[in-house]
């Protein structure tokens, strides 16, 4: 049986102990980052996440005095980078991108996955998020609508193909198939700019991509945008319609991206990296570069976008059911 005099000094000691603790967290916290921190994309280069990783890998080395490092680690829809910046030690110098792709969208796309996104990773900051548009070559198919398209497509069961390189575009391009009832292909890319490559030349007649990867071809007049798939019509293409506008019974989609660290990160390291991000997506410089790119920045606590996630993955399994992609 423990004595009181045996109880006191266990708790001076313990107290103590706490005294020595505190200040050498507060400390580490303080001096974040001492080194270069990584910052892991997932996705591959040339398409809107790179773009937007690399102009806040800038801004966030300017703002905390230190290089924040964009390194390239692609492959498996976006699974491989992630679950290499997961596997990092938590101490804020590793941290990874993630979109609704690698996600919540991958926990319905693969029957296994290195990682699980519920409990492995703890949100830093929610980015922005942006549409998909369907696009075309004006200069290689009979149609410059997408009743046009749609036109073609039931007179020609089966000849028509549409390429996509993410969840988005997947479930974006099944459920044309299903609510208009219509024949066509799906052809799989393992990058976005591969894709819209094969559609500059003629090769893929539609693609469903983010409305940033072919935002400069649509305006250059080499691909043409056919409908959004938000919500809302984009203020970038405001004669472009949604594709509840031409196809009732379409879903709507929007993809999202944000940063993660691993579990464990000490939380005055992951409060100092959302305060910074924080304030850097609400410069108005970010905020015109990002819709400068179809996206619009999405701000949340770090709580919220827990819970955002969370939220998604419900819709994005049902989204994902419903379009018949079933996991591999």
């Amino acid at each position: 049986m423990i004595s009181s005099m045996q109880r006191r000094s266990w708790l001076r000691a313990s107290l103590t102990a706490l005294a020595l603790v505190l200040p050498a967290l507060d400390c580490q916290a303080q001096a974040y980052p001492a080194r270069p921190v990584r910052l892991i994309l997932p996705f591959p280069a040339g398409g809107t996440a790179v773009a937007v990783t690399r102009h806040l890998a800038h801004k966030m080395s300017l703002a905390l005095g230190k290089p924040f490092v964009v390194d390239n680690v692609v492959g498996a829809a976006g699974t491989i980078g992630l679950a290499q910046g997961l596997r990092a030690a938590p101490d804020g110098y590793t941290i990874t991108q993630i979109s609704n792709t690698n996600t919540v969208a991958a926990l319905h796309m693969f029957k296994r996955l290195p990682f699980d996104p519920r409990k492995d990773m703890v949100p830093v900051a929610s980015l922005f998020q942006i549409p998909s548009a369907v696009v075309t070559n004006p200069r290689g198919n009979a149609f410059g609508s997408f009743a046009e398209m749609l036109a073609y497509a039931r007179a020609n069961p089966g000849k028509l193909s549409y390429a996509y390189s993410h969840a988005t575009g997947a479930v974006a391009g099944a459920s044309v198939k299903q609510a208009a009832a219509i024949d066509i292909v799906a052809v799989p890319y393992k990058s976005g700019p591969q894709a819209v490559v094969e559609t500059l030349s003629g090769e893929m007649p539609l693609l469903f991509t983010d409305l940033g990867a072919v935002l400069p071809q649509i305006r250059a007049g080499k691909l043409k945008a056919l409908a959004v798939t938000s919500a809302q019509r984009s203020a970038l293409l405001p004669d472009v319609p949604t594709l509840r506008e031409v196809l009732p019974g379409a879903t709507e989609f929007t993809g999202w991206s944000g940063f993660v660290v691993p579990v464990g990160t000490p939380k005055a390291v992951v409060d100092k990296l959302h305060e910074t991000l924080q304030q850097i997506l609400a410069s108005e410089d970010t905020a015109s570069f990002l819709r400068g790119l179809g996206g619009e920045p999405m701000p949340m606590s770090a709580d919220e976008f827990a819970r955002f996630i969370k939220d998604q993955e419900p819709l994005w399994a049902k989204a994902l059911a419903a379009a018949g992609i079933a996991p591999e």
